[in-house]
């Protein structure tokens, strides 16, 4: 099978099993939301800062090398997976042992708890890597998309019991362990890839070098995109923050998914690609991608940017208002993050981690600066942060990336064009007509008629303005 071929076969298997998967998980989180304070979301998000910048940083890159190395040989497997228990066991000891010390910082003593909790996934997450690197290397997702599914469900229906049953906060948090033991599970059952470990270090000089890069590229991206959070949680408190998180995550539910997805069958693609074909193929491969997510994403976001209000009263209830003007904001700059998260795997695959480092430590030194200014005016004033300064970052990096693999900007730029102005139609179209709509924000009736007059908008100036790229979309989808 070509590479095309494993490629559309990975992204076929990987999108049915998170569509099955994201039909039951995203139902199940709105139930949870309703059911939860924004309080407990507030908790969730200050415990998970240092977390997820320790989850990110676990296997120091070398998963990386793992699915990019095509000459790794069983010894050299070997010290990796001793590499990967040692800093694991050594980041669960860190945040168990340090846990007061960031309920100290947030000046909440419940968060001591809940971080040592949140800890043990490290001991889990020892045994993801080998089994998941490999079916990324050889790009096979059938079997591994089982493993989504059931991973996705059963998290969320611990999450949604354990919420019903009244446990707070800690309905996210047993939600979360359950979703890590059950695809750690899995993926070892699929692809059981375990080997002694060894813990020497003999000849890892070039692996590190290469992990290196990998890792200060996920740390400097997790300080941009995270340091909202962090700032606003000691800054503004856990109730005010519960509203940003919750709409922050609806915001970027189509990104954490997708990204997923990306990063999985993207590095490995781009990878094969430079290694087997001329850089015209790499440059295809970018200006394809971009052109079908920018056609999928810029009508999802715009539509729940310009439904912001409805859609909260109606999903959420009338308690989650105060997220709305969130929302409508951070929908705005979300199908740009979206299509930012196509460069690293691409510089990755192309042999080049240094350029995707240097472009996420621009973010990573605008974005805190905004965020902390933003503060000054809140919950609202960290949204409009990213909707100022966040372009300034996407422009900058697109035009770094963009030169890495010989493209014009202005080749990329025009991929994006016709759904923006397609995009920008519709939401001009809900904005115009939503007065003269059946009902009232809260109605199920009231949001289902704003999404469809937003769907044709789209699908009418998509098909006046760029027929070609909606075809071409298909096409791909039915290949």
């Amino acid at each position: 099978m070509d590479i095309r071929s494993k490629v559309m076969s990975a992204l076929r298997w990987s999108a049915a099993a998170r569509f099955l998967g994201q039909a039951v998980s995203w139902g199940i989180t709105i139930m949870v939301i309703r059911l939860l304070s924004p309080g407990d979301y507030g908790l969730m998000a200050m415990a998970m800062v240092l977390v997820s910048f320790l989850v990110l940083l676990n296997t120091v890159g070398l998963d990386a090398v793992l699915v990019q190395d095509k000459e790794l040989d069983e010894q050299m497997t070997r010290q990796i997976f001793g590499v990967v228990i040692v800093v694991n066991t050594l980041f669960f000891a860190l945040l168990f042992f340090g846990a007061g010390t960031v309920a100290a910082f947030y000046g909440d003593p419940a968060l001591e708890l809940i971080v040592q909790v949140l800890s043990l996934q490290f001991l889990l997450l020892i045994f993801e890597t080998l089994p998941q690197s490999r079916l990324e290397r050889e790009i096979e997702f059938a079997q591994r998309s089982i493993v989504d599914f059931a991973t996705l469900v059963i998290g969320s229906v611990v999450t949604l019991v354990m919420a019903l049953a009244g446990f707070g906060v800690w309905a996210l948090i047993w939600g979360m362990l359950a979703t890590n033991a059950t695809r750690v599970i899995g993926l070892n059952l699929i692809a059981r890839n375990l080997v002694r470990p060894s813990f020497s270090l003999r000849g890892m000089r070039r692996h590190f070098a290469f992990g290196g890069f990998v890792t200060t590229d996920r740390g400097l991206w997790f300080l941009f995109s995270e340091s909202d959070k962090f700032i606003g949680g000691k800054l503004l408190g856990n109730h005010l923050l519960g509203y940003y998180a919750v709409a922050s995550q609806l915001a970027s539910l189509p990104i954490h998914k997708i990204s997923g997805l990306l990063n999985s069958v993207a590095f490995p693609a781009f990878s094969h690609a430079h290694a087997h074909t001329d850089a015209a193929t790499v440059q295809g491969y970018l200006l394809k991608a971009t052109r079908v997510l920018g056609i999928a994403a810029f009508p999802v976001f715009f539509g729940m940017s310009c439904t912001a209000q409805p859609l909260i009263a109606s999903l959420l209830g009338e308690k989650w208002l105060p997220a709305a003007p969130l929302l409508q904001l951070l929908g705005v700059v979300m199908p740009f993050r979206l299509l930012s998260n196509i460069f690293p795997p691409l510089l990755w695959g192309v042999g080049s981690p240094a350029t995707s480092a240097s472009n996420f430590l621009v973010a990573a030194l605008l974005m805190p600066v905004a965020f902390y200014i933003g503060a000054d005016w809140g919950v609202l004033g960290l949204a409009y942060a990213w909707l100022c300064a966040y372009p300034v970052v996407f422009l900058v990096t697109a035009i770094r990336t963009c030169r890495k693999v010989g493209l014009g900007i202005a080749s990329y730029l025009l991929q994006m064009l016709r759904p923006v102005v397609a995009g920008l139609t519709m939401y001009a179209t809900v904005y115009f007509l939503q007065g003269f709509v059946y009902g009232t924000v809260g109605d199920w009736v009231y949001l289902l008629q704003l999404v469809c007059i937003g769907a044709v908008a789209y699908a009418v100036a998509m098909l006046l303005i760029d027929r070609r790229g909606v075809v071409e979309t298909l096409q791909l989808i039915r290949s």
